[in-house]
């Protein structure tokens, strides 16, 4: 699954995982190796989810930069849904 997204993807996703904790952490490594259970997969949306709440959109609620990153990574990541277990 880790093919389906671009390495400034890979490194935003490490990051907020990063920042989660080593639970989520751990889910991003599974991503690399194509091993996330959709469970998992619902898991890491909901990280990229609530960062995009809180860090993505501007006070007209539209979308900022980094809004529109997160929403390319959250439809990458839930591409990849059907690659795994």
């Amino acid at each position: 699954m880790s093919s389906l997204l671009t390495s400034a993807q890979l490194q935003l996703l490490f990051a907020l995982c990063f920042m989660a904790g080593e639970h989520q952490l751990a889910l991003a490594e599974k991503l690399l190796n194509s091993s996330l259970l959709s469970s998992e997969v619902d898991e890491l949306c909901e990280l990229i989810s609530n960062e995009f709440l809180i860090n993505g959109i501007e006070e007209s609620f539209e979308p900022n930069r980094y809004g529109l990153e997160l929403e390319l990574l959250l439809d990458a990541v839930n591409r990849g849904r059907g690659q795994g277990r």
